[in-house]
């Protein structure tokens, strides 16, 4: 029975994976038909089962929305909440065991398309987890690679994702090319510069090929949460006022704040902001659109509210207006959102994000004008603003965007064949 060797691209928002046995890597069936899986867990109540992925967002949003609802997971990594957990069903579990479940699922995935256990994997990880906590990043890939092992695999190495996406791309060049890697996921935008060839795309060292890496935190939930309180958080009362002893006081944006953020939403979902609500509902000067927040928060809606914001972010990628309809709430209120409203919302997000593609060409002594390729990657990049700043930066070059939810994957593959070459019992000839 032949060896196989996995890339596993555990995402904030998708996650993937592929295999090779040293041959061309191809993509697993993560989901029925699918190569992509949302990286979502839904824990039922009163019961021990656990959904992953569309089947955990359906259940939850369907006839068993009792119970606990988690994504982006992937950024509570090298955090203090890795160490304190979170109640599901009132029961304490740490998050390194939440996401094992997840990784266990996908290694499950991977095992069913080989025929065989994979024991060696490279997992894909962003340039930087934590922005400037350097101690904070390396627990996170400490915690991840004890999480891959826990799963099943024996052999745990990481790549950056960015250079990953470019490792892909690389296998369908015939000449010689300067690449600048955009890779823009759900949790992350990280940056790279690197020399691609068609005759170096076998070599175990690829380091002095790899001219820069930057990257900053600040991805497509960033751009949801930033929607969320723009547009959507209003029609909930932010921005409102409530009496208090003659005084008008404006309403706290903490519980927004909390519900415009995948990873904290179910910190509201407790008796003590429910009766600070209650009250707003009572006192506030615009009673109708708190009492949507008491309904948003006691029916335990706000993934659903979010799902809408990330609906209506992904139709503004094509539209320059959507009018929404928050069908789930009693009274159906509508809203419009405008692209240039949403542009104006993320537009802090967009210059760090600027600015650390400048760095990323200063770290490599190249300028804009050098760069012969563009390589797009992951979901956000297909945002009009984001393809405005590439186009503006890189005028010159090739953009490539071809499999930007699976690039990722795919390369983690392709250097898992390199890095697990002995395994595979591969001819040294061919992986220099």
């Amino acid at each position: 029975m032949k060896n196989f060797v996995a890339g596993i691209d555990f995402g904030t928002t998708n996650s993937s994976a592929a295999i090779s046995d040293g041959g061309s890597p191809r993509m697993v069936e993560v989901e029925a038909g699918k190569d992509t899986i949302p990286t979502a867990l839904f824990f039922p109540e009163k019961s021990d089962k656990v959904y992953f992925g569309r089947e955990a967002q359906n259940k939850y949003t369907g006839s068993e929305v009792n119970g606990r609802f988690m994504r982006s997971m992937k950024r509570i990594l090298g955090t203090d909440l890795m160490r304190s957990g979170t109640l599901i069903n009132g029961r304490p579990v740490k998050f390194e065991t939440i996401i094992g479940l997840f990784i266990k699922h996908l290694k499950k995935k991977i095992d069913s398309a080989a025929g065989t256990p994979v024991d060696s994997v490279v997992m894909g990880r962003p340039v930087h987890f934590r922005d400037n906590d350097p101690e904070g990043d390396k627990r996170a890939q400490d915690e991840l690679e004890r999480i891959a092992k826990s799963a099943g695999f024996k052999n745990v190495a990481f790549q950056y994702e960015p250079i990953a996406a470019a490792f892909a791309h690389e296998q369908n060049l015939t000449s010689d090319k300067l690449a600048f890697v955009i890779d823009i996921g759900g949790g992350t935008s990280d940056f790279t510069v690197i020399n691609l060839s068609p005759e170096r795309k076998y070599s175990l060292d690829r380091t002095l090929d790899v001219l820069a890496n930057t990257g900053v935190r600040i991805g497509g939930n960033d751009f949801d949460k930033s929607l969320s309180l723009k547009v959507f958080m209003p029609l909930f009362g932010m921005g409102t006022e409530y009496k208090s002893y003659n005084k008008n006081i404006p309403v706290p944006t903490s519980p927004y704040i909390s519900l415009s953020t995948w990873s904290s939403i179910n910190d509201v979902y407790n008796y003590k902001t429910l009766n600070m609500v209650r009250g707003y509902v009572t006192f506030g000067l615009e009673p109708e659109k708190m009492h949507r927040l008491y309904e948003l928060i006691e029916n335990r809606l706000g993934h659903t509210n979010l799902n809408y914001v990330e609906q209506t972010k992904m139709k503004l990628s094509t539209e320059m207006s959507v009018n929404v309809n928050l069908s789930f709430l009693s009274d159906k209120p509508n809203l419009n959102a405008q692209r240039t409203v949403f542009e104006k919302a993320i537009l802090q997000d967009i210059l760090k994000i600027e600015k650390s593609i400048e760095e990323c060409l200063l770290q490599a002594n190249v300028t804009k004008s050098d760069i012969e390729l563009v390589i797009l990657t992951g979901g956000s990049t297909e945002i009009p603003y984001i393809t405005q700043i590439v186009h503006k930066h890189f005028p010159k070059a090739d953009i490539s965007s071809v499999d930007r939810l699976s690039s990722v994957g795919l390369g983690l593959a392709y250097d898992s064949i390199r890095r697990y070459a002995e395994y595979l019992n591969l001819n040294k000839q061919k992986v220099k």
